[in-house]
């Protein structure tokens, strides 16, 4: 069963990456919604909510699409966005630290932590209770990727780090 969930990852990290660039390669709104449409933190965070969203489509095969998987699944994808968020801001705005190679190793550990939580709550069975709310709130984090993508607003996260 690891090796499925390793194989998932590797694939996932791989489309994610492949994925930051599409929208330069192809500019139509559509691509806009699944791929950054800027160097925005906000718009990276697609590269991990929808790669993530499709691995857990697989993955859920396995699992006959059980609550018990799917309340592991959502908690692992809300995980990866807080964290990357989190550490990316510690950094940038409270020890002035900012790099491309932190910016890319982030996306990996966030990946890594989300898959490694959500491995870890399905074998534990413990978000099962939650899958219901865990349900709305990745629901609403993907209306907010693509609302924001098309109204962003006048705030930090939104802006991209290009020419600041």
């Amino acid at each position: 069963m690891k090796k499925r969930w390793i194989l998932a990852y590797v694939l996932t990290a791989a489309v994610g990456t492949g994925l930051h660039f599409v929208y330069g390669l192809w500019p139509a709104p559509l691509v806009g919604v699944l791929a950054p449409v800027n160097e925005s933190v906000w718009e990276h965070l697609k590269l991990l909510f929808w790669p993530s969203f499709a691995a857990g489509l697989v993955l859920a095969r396995k699992y006959n699409g059980s609550r018990r998987f799917w309340g592991a699944w959502l908690a692992g994808m809300l995980l990866m966005p807080a964290l990357l968020l989190g550490i990316y801001y510690t950094l940038a705005a409270g020890f002035l630290v900012e790099s491309q190679i932190l910016d890319i190793s982030l996306f990996f550990i966030s990946l890594a932590a989300g898959f490694l939580a959500a491995w870890r709550l399905n074998e534990s069975g413990k978000a099962e209770g939650a899958a219901g709310l865990l349900v709305i709130a990745v629901g609403m984090l993907g209306a907010a990727l693509v609302l924001f993508t098309a109204a962003p607003p006048e705030l930090p996260v939104f802006i991209s780090k290009v020419g600041r």
